[in-house]
């Protein structure tokens, strides 16, 4: 089958990347013949479809032409309508699977698919597609759903965009204008869900239900060595943003002085957690906010006693915890979103109510003085990670959806 595979970063930023590169590899080693594309960047790896990569756009310059070429691919691309058309030309695909074009590429690439009769699916990896404010629905440390259902106007008068009056407007006025030229409901054929949590919020948002289908993320768990030794510390990786609740942990951090914690990661949050960290005198916590190599951070796992995800938003999946289970180590998840799908609470770690402190002290403190129950858990989500989470069972789910759009056209 011809593949075209379409993600705005041809490198890994997060774990929609990470799954839009495996992905590609996936469908190559079954004897699949894949294009991509993308946007150019200096980070990005090698490939012989990069002559049709769009250009560059940083959304953090605030420089005047910077900014009229982010506007530009906001609503509609001209650029990015030319160059898919030249791939077009070249590759002619069976089908198309985009993941996230907003901002960098633009849906303009999905009306010229139509136009060739091109079916497409579209995994969705955040909430993007159903609000302006599509950062895990979340603002002011909370759960934020004022734009549902379609009142994007409310996100406006709530500032949930980067807390600015003029960045939410944007994003609001951008799906306006997105629903009422029908970019993705006229152009989609199937919607790609990770989790069940996800699906009942698609639909929940007016998605067709008869378009959605769950399809779990994978992991290759033959690449990772794991590792069932108890470690010395609790270890957090990942995002240092606001909604993975890492100042609701720096609470729990400091009534338990007695264990050590680590935080990996880079975001916006990294500086207030070292002043945090600081002014608490959290002597039990290190934080590693600098570049770590994958096989680096792999180690860090390894010697981990468990990881532990606290976020406080609507978690799409959870990749990282598919991470540590490879790893051979359980994981303390908040109930947030998917996670407690991804995490089976007394199985594969535990699973505490988002917010109380207090409830996740206890589920910590009881795996971190039980290094028994700590090995016996982490061979628990080993097998289990394998088992469900293997590249084999999701290629099969994917073809069958990919056959079923490509049918829908003939």
């Amino acid at each position: 089958m011809r593949v075209l595979q379409v993600n705005k970063f041809y490198h890994i930023v997060g774990g929609t990347d990470r799954n839009f590169l495996e992905l590609s590899s996936l469908l190559t080693k079954k004897k699949n013949r894949v294009a991509l594309f993308s946007m150019k960047d200096n980070r990005n790896y090698s490939s012989p479809w990069e002559k049709y990569f769009v250009s560059n756009v940083d959304l953090s310059k605030k420089d005047f032409l910077n900014s009229l070429k982010v506007i530009s691919r906001i609503f509609y691309s001209l650029e990015a309508k030319k160059k898919i058309n030249l791939l077009l030309d070249d590759f002619k695909p069976d089908i198309a699977h985009v993941h996230q074009i907003y901002h960098h590429i633009s849906p303009s690439i999905l009306l010229e698919l139509k136009k060739r009769n091109i079916p497409i699916v579209h995994t969705v990896s955040d909430y993007h597609l159903i609000s302006p404010h599509h950062n895990n629905l979340f603002h002011n440390g909370k759960i934020c759903e004022v734009s549902k259902v379609r009142r994007f106007y409310n996100t406006v008068l709530h500032k949930c965009v980067k807390d600015s009056y003029l960045a939410s407007f944007v994003e609001a006025v951008e799906q306006y204008f997105h629903r009422l030229f029908g970019f993705y409901s006229n152009t989609i054929d199937y919607y790609i869900a990770p989790s069940r949590f996800l699906e009942k919020k698609l639909i929940e948002y007016n998605i067709p239900e008869r378009k959605i289908c769950h399809i779990p993320y994978f992991i290759h768990a033959d690449k990772y060595e794991p590792d069932f030794t108890p470690g010395r510390y609790v270890l957090y990786f990942g995002r240092l943003s606001s909604e993975k609740g890492l100042l609701f942990l720096t609470h729990v951090i400091e009534k338990l002085p007695k264990i050590k914690f680590k935080i990996i990661g880079d975001g916006i949050e990294k500086d207030n957690l070292v002043k945090i960290k600081n002014q608490k005198q959290l002597n039990n916590l290190e934080i590693i906010s600098r570049f770590i190599p994958e096989n680096e951070l792999k180690g860090y796992i390894r010697k981990s006693r468990f990881t532990i995800l606290p976020s406080e938003s609507y978690e799409i999946f959870g990749i990282s915890p598919l991470e540590a289970f490879a790893l051979g180590k359980l994981v303390v998840t908040s109930d947030m979103g998917a996670l407690p799908e991804v995490n089976r609470d007394g199985e594969t770690g535990f699973v505490f109510q988002s917010g109380k402190v207090n409830n996740c002290i206890e589920k910590i403190s009881k795996l971190w003085y039980d290094k028994q129950l700590c090995k016996r858990l982490g061979k628990n989500a080993r097998n289990y990670v394998e088992k469900y989470f293997g590249p084999e069972e999701h290629y099969e789910k994917l073809m069958a959806i990919y056959k079923e759009a490509i049918a829908k056209h003939k």
